[in-house]
């Protein structure tokens, strides 16, 4: 099953229109599709998951922003 990761950081004022977004968009192509909310709150952590800002969207690991590819600048924030 397709996975889909919305990594926030806490008090992120993107984070309800970008849940919104995702789970319209999930609900258009692929039901199925499990959506999973981190709240990224040490910098550990944001290295872990590959945070790269507040909100982050990642599908199966991958983050879907064309930018973040080849980054390594991770941080809680």
């Amino acid at each position: 099953m397709t996975e889909i990761k919305v990594l926030v950081a806490p008090g992120c004022g993107s984070r309800d229109r970008t849940m919104a977004m995702v789970a319209e968009v999930a609900a258009q192509m692929a039901p199925s599709v499990q959506i999973v909310e981190v709240v990224v709150e040490s910098p550990d952590q944001a290295r872990e998951l590959r945070f790269l800002g507040s909100p982050s969207v990642q599908v199966d690991g991958r983050d879907v922003e064309p930018a973040a590819q080849g980054r390594d600048d991770y941080g809680a924030g």
